[in-house]
């Protein structure tokens, strides 16, 4: 019987810009990774052609945005606990153009109804189906890889490109080191201990490790359950939700110890 097959959509809120995307098998084997594709309807065909009897998708987007304006309560709660760590997310809210729709997500979840995806947050551990998430790589960076802060691979005014650079190199090493971990992540070769581009190059990169950061977490919650006292689901199917990884990744085989993080400050 084939194993279930774990989807990380780093996905571009708008439509001019290009995706990120990564397929995992159960045994951590990278698929297929890349940072290319922007029409709608080729990360549609994407997903269906990883997509096996039991998948779970894990998206970088709101898939539920109710609220006309503000921020949704699991924002608001997520930057309770991961603000000190420099983790908030941003808002979203139908005002914003990229969700007066309800955005991308929203309609690729829409879509992929057919083919048996849905959203539900009361599944035990390894169910059978196929399943989708809202994830958010930064709070899951810091609760997987134990971390006090995000790391800093975003270019952003001030940061400079030794800096950022120096932090994608950390990022890809913590995932290198998932390899032994349950459920475990096996780094290809391909990914580089390094890159030194900028622009779109460079956004390729970052695109492409924070897809396996959500493929790596719809592990994850799979692998432990949405419900359990692994992971941790801020907000509900109403409202928009968020879910995260609330304990260090943890040794294949090892004694399961959770790593108890302070909510505030």
């Amino acid at each position: 019987m084939p194993g279930a097959i774990f989807l990380g959509l780093d996905l571009a809120w708008s439509e001019r810009n290009p995706s990120g995307l990564a397929a995992l098998d159960e045994a951590g084997t990278v698929l297929d990774l890349r940072a290319d594709l922007v029409a709608f309807d080729d990360l549609l065909a994407w997903v269906r052609t990883y997509a096996g009897a039991t998948t779970v998708l894990g998206i970088d987007m709101p898939t539920i945005v109710p609220n006309a304006a503000g921020t949704r309560p699991c924002e608001l709660d997520v930057r309770a606990v991961f603000q000190r760590h420099q983790a908030g997310p941003h808002p979203a809210n139908r005002g914003r153009p990229d969700f007066r729709d309800g955005g991308r997500a929203r309609a690729l979840l829409d879509r992929l109804a057919a083919d048996g995806f849905g959203e539900r947050l009361d599944l035990g551990p390894r169910a059978a189906g196929r399943f989708a998430f809202e994830v958010f790589p930064h709070p899951a960076h810091v609760r997987l890889f134990a971390r006090d802060t995000i790391f800093r691979y975003k270019k952003k005014p001030g940061r400079s490109w030794p800096e950022v650079w120096g932090g994608w190199a950390e990022y890809r090493a913590a995932l290198a080191g998932l390899g032994a971990a349950d459920p475990p992540l096996r780094l290809p070769e391909s990914v580089p201990v390094a890159v030194a581009s900028k622009g779109r190059a460079y956004k390729a990169w970052d695109d492409s490790l924070d897809a396996l950061t959500c493929a790596y977490v719809a592990a994850f919650v799979w692998r432990y359950g949405p419900g359990g006292p692994e992971v941790r689901t801020f907000g509900n199917l109403r409202d928009g939700y968020i879910v995260i990884p609330d304990v260090p990744a943890k040794r294949a085989g090892g004694t399961f110890e959770p790593e108890v993080l302070p909510d505030t400050a």
